[in-house]
């Protein structure tokens, strides 16, 4: 089985006995959200959100925020993100183009630091 955010996040609360409301409480979010988040109903926890459950729970924001399929901290990367989620695929490579060709100098030397991973 796949692990997903919302998994994980359940299993460190579970091993360190916190039950949800002792982990909302501890964040300072709503049992709710907690609870939407474990179930990986599609709710896409903010990055802030995200930094203050791995802090209580001592897990690397980093691995949370790839289990979240987010890359970046900046609130414009986020925003293009969520957008591509909610694309069709045809969408999806009208936007690619576009930001390609406006932007082809960046998106040029992505492609160079891609090759060196």
């Amino acid at each position: 089985m796949a692990e997903t955010l919302g998994k994980v996040i359940e299993a460190r609360r579970t091993e360190l006995g916190y039950t949800q409301r002792e982990l909302a409480r501890g964040i300072k979010r709503s049992n709710s959200t907690i609870s939407r988040i474990e179930s990986d109903n599609g709710l896409v926890p903010d990055n802030e959100t995200l930094r203050a459950i791995a802090n209580f729970l001592q897990i690397d924001y980093n691995y949370l925020l790839a289990l979240n399929k987010q890359i970046d901290d900046q609130p414009e990367i986020r925003m293009i993100q969520r957008a591509a989620k909610k694309m069709n695929q045809k969408d999806l490579d009208d936007m690619m183009d576009i930001l390609s060709k406006q932007f082809k100098e960046a998106f040029s030397k992505a492609g160079e630091d891609m090759t060196k991973i």
